[in-house]
């Protein structure tokens, strides 16, 4: 009976924790989410012809929103790699060199999309 005391509050602790972290996490998926909405908003901008200026605002937005996604700091490196691209993409917009601020929003995209998967 008393080994069974155990294997039940060994279970009932395992199992609050990972309830307590699943909600823990709710929001920063949902942040992760605004920030993607919002590169891929700049990436069709991009693409249906906004001017540079209403795109880079955009961009300014979504890094805007990454201030807000609180990551543990084993992730945080990766969220700086992915807003090193909306940096790059911002630059590439300003010296008019479309096809390269293109290329580095997919990127950013791709890397915020895979946040997800590290959490």
């Amino acid at each position: 009976m008393k080994f069974f005391k155990y294997i039940a509050l060994s279970l009932f602790l395992a199992i609050s924790t990972a309830g307590v972290s699943s909600v823990a996490f709710a929001s920063v998926f949902s942040d992760i989410d605004n920030v993607s909405t919002k590169i891929a908003a700049a990436e069709h901008a991009l693409k249906s012809g906004a001017t540079n200026d209403d795109v880079i605002n955009l961009i300014k937005e979504a890094n805007d929103l990454t201030k807000v996604v609180m990551l543990p700091d084993s992730l945080v490196s990766k969220r700086q790699r992915a807003n090193a691209h909306l940096k790059k993409a911002r630059q590439a917009l300003q010296k008019d060199n479309r096809a390269a601020a293109e290329a580095h929003l997919e990127k950013a995209a791709s890397d915020y999309a895979k946040l997800k998967g590290f959490l």
